[in-house]
């Protein structure tokens, strides 16, 4: 994870008398960069998440600090640091500032005037520089994992650096549609300091330190519902990091059945006999399996436009009763009935027989599999 306000307030509190005032519940937020606000008219050119400095010159344009803190929460900035002595002093620190910061969680820090506002920037700065280069390493790291086989030494290598052991177990989520990373690492951190929140091609990928195997997929999805329209797959048992690389894939797969399912999250382990497909190396013999039983039935439905399949699909799912499947497809039972005997009749089976249930609904999963696959 990357540095938050509270490190960079830790580096710069003594050597720069910073002392925080209010908005101490915000010292988790996460800072991108270092901006000196000293036009409240810029500020609506910010992106969110930036450590703002002023020495209060907008006063001499009428402006007041709350108008300041209003405007930089407004843009989901991550901390505001005041020069007290010339235009500002600590009695513009009112109680409607501190109550405001307080609300809504955002850190307010005060230098003297004394001290050198540009030094106070090049330590923020570097720590944020060097921060960045942590984080990057660490995304070319975990990346080199999810992609090689085995591991390679300096994926590892830096890995172990940052406190990453090739021993521990780790399970990883893969995230789409996330709107607010910086946010949602912000939140993450307070569930896990040592989690790592990473971009990888068109979806963000988490990786965290099993702490609690059984923890629900479902508590990662609320942590991260307030930062977009998220949908959320997750890998299975723990995995150390030599194992990242399947942990990825299992997340990836979990991924595209939660959008077929409808299901704004999904555990690989909640897979039932997918897992046991995913498993299989040959996806050959499977689509050979698959044919087997259904292909005369597929090739009926491309012919006549029917949906002799899924008819089937629903039937066997409904522990072949006419009258359930006619409430999930919907049909009328009877047109329910008439579509099992014509199944019956293309395929040559007598759907009374245990074993032909269990593989044709076997082949429709295998089917169902397939199609999930080339998501």
């Amino acid at each position: 994870m990357k540095t938050s306000v509270r490190g960079l307030y830790e580096g710069i509190r003594t050597g720069y008398q910073v002392t925080l005032r209010c908005g101490g519940n915000g010292l988790d937020r996460m800072p991108t960069w270092v901006y000196l606000a000293e036009d409240l008219q810029n500020i609506d050119f910010l992106k969110g998440g930036e450590f703002v400095i002023t020495t209060g010159l907008f006063t001499r344009s009428g402006g007041t600090l709350i108008d300041l803190v209003r405007a930089v929460a407004s843009k989901g900035c991550s901390a505001v640091l005041v020069n007290v002595g010339r235009y500002l002093s600590v009695d513009d620190l009112t109680e409607e500032v501190v109550d405001f910061c307080d609300a809504h969680r955002l850190p307010l820090f005060v230098v003297p005037w004394q001290i050198h506002l540009v030094d106070v920037m090049r330590e923020l700065s570097m720590a944020l520089v060097k921060d960045r280069q942590r984080r990057d390493a660490l995304d070319i790291a975990f990346t080199a994992v999810l992609e090689q086989q085995p591991m390679s030494p300096e994926a590892l290598h830096d890995l172990g650096r940052a406190g990453y052991r090739p021993e521990d177990e780790y399970r990883l989520a893969l995230i789409r549609n996330l709107a607010s990373p910086h946010e949602a690492s912000a939140a993450l951190r307070r569930r896990d300091p040592h989690g790592h929140l990473f971009a990888k091609d068109d979806l963000h990928v988490l990786v965290l330190p099993v702490r609690d195997a059984t923890a629900p997929v479902a508590d990662l999805v609320a942590i991260l519902a307030p930062y977009g329209e998220v949908s959320v797959g997750v890998c299975g048992s723990g995995h150390v990091l030599d194992e990242l690389g399947s942990a990825y894939r299992e997340a990836r797969f979990s991924l595209a059945v939660a959008q077929v399912w409808q299901r704004r999250s999904l555990g690989f382990d909640e897979l039932g006999v997918l897992q046991l497909l995913f498993s299989v190396p040959d996806q050959e013999i499977l689509a050979g399996l698959c044919a087997s039983y259904l292909g005369p039935l597929e090739a009926y439905d491309a012919e006549h436009a029917t949906q002799l399949v899924r008819t089937l699909q629903v039937y066997l799912l409904a522990d072949c009763s006419p009258t359930d499947a006619s409430v999930r497809l919907p049909a009328h039972r009877n047109t329910v009935v008439y579509r099992v005997n014509r199944i019956k009749e293309i395929l040559g089976v007598d759907l009374g027989r245990a074993t032909i249930k269990f593989n044709l609904l076997l082949a429709l999963y295998i089917r169902e599999y397939l199609t999930l696959r080339q998501r």
